[in-house]
């Protein structure tokens, strides 16, 4: 037993009636409506929960020998602002 993966939100008007179908559902791949309209179907997972668009890496590129320097969003312990607080408006 195959599955496969509905490519898209629609819903299919076919030989035995008509039929909601969601964006990555699974379907088992000799289920009529798959047989019947396959075109609507895909073998590989349309929608992938938590992946992670990974970069691709160029391995003729060298690192930075010095890496770049990292920004503080927050105010070290003890160090003094240089703004003024606000004055309330009457």
């Amino acid at each position: 037993m195959g599955v496969v993966y509905v490519k898209q939100d629609c819903v299919v008007r076919w030989s035995q009636g008509q039929s909601p179908l969601s964006y990555g559902d699974v379907w088992d791949d000799a289920a009529p409506l798959v047989v019947e309209r396959p075109d609507l179907f895909s073998a590989e997972p349309t929608r992938i929960r938590g992946r992670q668009a990974r970069p691709e890496v160029d391995e003729r590129q060298e690192e930075p020998a010095v890496p770049p320097p990292v920004e503080t969003a927050t105010v070290d312990p003890g160090a003094k602002r240089t703004t003024a607080a606000r004055t309330k408006r009457k």
